[in-house]
């Protein structure tokens, strides 16, 4: 799992990230090499934005269902933050690291499955971390009580999806939806 900084979660907590991670981290092997190979690139967003932006509502407002106003106000930065489409993503592989760039968030964790301390768009300190399994390339930032988890990988016809999964102890159901995007680079 990719621990990513990204977004902050509801209230003190931070409403965007979802807590710990658990799993198998990455190690570099040379099975695992090729899926990380295949997924690096630069990639434009390619989606129907009114589509996807209506799904990102729908689950938000389930999300936050039963909130209280005060709750709401403190949540809302958060989850904007977790839940914005980037036009633009790139993922790389530096000088021993792994970089996802998301317009202009940039995530840098080490590429042999360790945790790096990353600042959020809002400004909050969190843990990110990956997980690369089969043509699969998992990222997530976590703090406590939440976690936003970036799923990444090809579908059918060559586009690169990413999964984007919210949680956090504060909401009443995960933020969970999907985004394309065609290779550029």
């Amino acid at each position: 799992m990719m621990r990513r900084s990204i977004l902050a979660l509801i209230g003190a907590v931070g409403l965007l990230l979802s807590a710990s991670s658990l799993g198998t981290r990455a190690r570099s092997d040379s099975s695992k090499a090729p899926a990380l190979g295949q997924l690096a690139g630069t990639y434009s967003y390619v989606g129907n934005r009114n589509d996807d932006e209506a799904v990102i509502k729908a689950q938000s407002d389930a999300a936050t269902a039963g909130m209280s106003r005060m709750e709401l106000k403190r949540a809302a930065p958060r989850l904007e933050s977790s839940t914005r489409i980037p036009e633009r993503v790139v993922i790389a592989q530096r000088s021993g690291n792994i970089v996802f760039e998301m317009d202009d968030y940039v995530v840098t964790v080490p590429d042999n499955g360790g945790t790096a301390t990353v600042t959020t768009p809002l400004g909050e300190s969190a843990d990110a971390s990956f997980d690369l399994e089969t043509a699969t390339l998992l990222q997530s930032v976590a703090k406590t009580g939440g976690r936003k988890r970036n799923t990444f990988r090809f579908d059918e016809t060559g586009k690169l999806v990413m999964q984007i999964r919210v949680t956090n102890s504060r909401l009443a159901a995960p933020v969970v939806f999907t985004l394309r995007y065609a290779r550029t680079k």
